[in-house]
């Protein structure tokens, strides 16, 4: 009996120790861990991800990067001294769009919420959309705000203006879902990897399967045969810039103002240990033209200092 129970205190004991090891290799994957990683380990789980993930790290000058971070790594004291060395690396890893947010930049931020504005005038809809970064009630009130007003007025709308000027960005799920009833249904967007593998971005009914904010549409109608001007600036970024691209699904759609800020990339967040975030972009924007953008400006079809005016004008001879 002795010996059965000391087979059985073996067995225990070598499935609690492979636990153990199991938890200590794939732990940081899902940012769990057994013990605090020392910030040598810290910053090394983080460069895998960054080799594993990152939109550029099959490039040469990330291979020569990675080599010299990881020696780096052997000298550091602290958390703060690694999260140093992995700001400098990650647009290396995932481009301009990629960056390390440390847990104190990140409490520093405040959430903010600023409303779309609508102007109708003369049967011309003037629509805003600012950067969103606020909760998911929010989320929701952005988008149904412009959804109730195109249901409202469906019947007097002649022409639209999306102004996304100074839309730096956040959360695209409200943006897109507030216009989606002049947005076609279907195929709007794909997000390619450097590998080549592609997702659909698709808008079917009033819903978006791009993640983001989960939003339920007032109203699911749609607007024909209207036409659309486009406003972009050197300020309307990210998702500002993936909403624009999105808007190209309408036959007919021009856009007016300045080159946008190219950052038209997607990015994926990790939490490291500390609390730390990298945001790493892992692939590119392909737009319904089959036009694929890695960083890459949305270019308006007039470069102009007017964009407003100009919108108004091309409107107002369109048939």
């Amino acid at each position: 009996m002795r010996k059965r129970l000391t087979i059985i205190a073996s067995i225990f004991a070598c499935f609690i120790l492979a636990f153990m090891m199991v938890i200590y290799i794939y732990g940081p994957n899902i940012n769990f861990y057994l013990l605090p990683p020392s910030p040598e380990r810290y910053g090394k789980i983080a460069i895998k991800k960054m080799n594993t993930y990152g939109y550029f790290a099959n490039s040469e000058a990330w291979r020569k990067t990675e080599k010299k971070a990881l020696v780096d790594m052997q000298s550091v004291h602290d958390y703060n001294e690694a999260d140093t060395i992995l700001q400098k690396i990650v647009t290396v890893a995932g481009g301009k769009h990629s960056q390390i947010v440390t847990a104190k930049q990140i409490t520093t931020e405040t959430e903010s919420y600023t409303e779309p504005t609508i102007i109708k005038e003369n049967g011309l809809v003037t629509i805003h959309e600012p950067q969103f970064q606020g909760n998911t009630q929010q989320a929701s009130e952005y988008a149904n705000k412009i959804n109730d007003f195109l249901f409202k007025y469906k019947h007097e709308i002649k022409s639209i203006i999306i102004d996304l000027s100074n839309n730096t960005g956040g959360d695209m799920a409200p943006m897109i879902l507030g216009i989606s009833s002049i947005i076609p249904d279907g195929n709007i967007l794909s997000f390619v990897s450097s590998n080549g593998n592609s997702e659909k971005i698709s808008l079917k009914n009033g819903t978006l399967n791009a993640g983001g904010s989960a939003i339920d549409l007032h109203h699911n109608v749609k607007l024909t045969k209207i036409p659309v001007a486009v406003i972009i600036n050197k300020q309307t970024g990210s998702s500002g810039e993936l909403t624009a691209l999105a808007l190209k699904k309408i036959s007919g759609v021009k856009y007016f103002g300045q080159n946008s800020a190219g950052f038209t990339s997607v990015n994926r967040s990790f939490s490291l240990y500390t609390g730390t975030t990298m945001y790493l972009t892992t692939a590119g924007v392909k737009d319904t033209k089959n036009k694929l953008y890695v960083n890459d400006p949305v270019v308006p079809n007039i470069q102009t200092n007017d964009p407003y005016g100009q919108a108004k004008q091309w409107l107002n001879n369109v048939k």
